[in-house]
């Protein structure tokens, strides 16, 4: 199919059991909930292939209220050969604001930012080699970005 749709959502209790102590008198692990909506697309289209999901979260927090988050993915895959292809990928996560106690709000997380890109060969049906650069920037202070530089040798069995 060229075209592939999908959804998801979840919602329940995240703390674990030892958190129970720490939480706020008369309040228990069930009243502290994270509700997860996710959505996905996939496109395909002869050598052409391009993915997407995009997760929200949102954390139910003892004296702070509710915390959200968004997630997401843009990759592109670019077969140049049966054996050999590109990807282009591109990330994010996004944090919103909480109460910050004095009377304002501020945001909960970092906000981060990276791109990927790959090539990679398969082998055989079941060995795969790709190298691959990143670059990663965390949005919290002076813009410090992160290089990666990785090879990496897969065998599926």
């Amino acid at each position: 199919q060229m075209w592939n749709f999908g959804i998801s959502a979840s919602d329940g209790a995240y703390f674990r059991e030892e958190a129970g102590m720490r939480l706020p008198a008369g309040r228990d692990l069930g009243d502290y909930h994270e509700r997860v909506l996710g959505q996905d697309v996939t496109f395909a289209w002869h050598h052409l292939q391009i993915w997407a999901e995009c997760y929200e979260a949102q954390f139910d927090v003892p004296r702070v209220g509710n915390a959200s988050t968004i997630g997401y993915y843009v990759e592109a895959k670019y077969k140049f050969a049966p054996q050999f292809f590109a990807a282009l990928r591109w990330n994010e996560q996004l944090f919103g604001t909480v109460r910050n106690g004095e009377g304002g709000r501020s945001q909960w997380g970092a906000d981060l930012s990276r791109v990927d890109v790959s090539l990679a060969y398969r082998v055989t049906a079941h060995a795969q080699l790709k190298l691959q650069y990143s670059y990663q920037v965390e949005m919290s202070g002076p813009e410090d970005g992160n290089h990666l530089l990785a090879t990496q040798f897969t065998v599926r069995f």
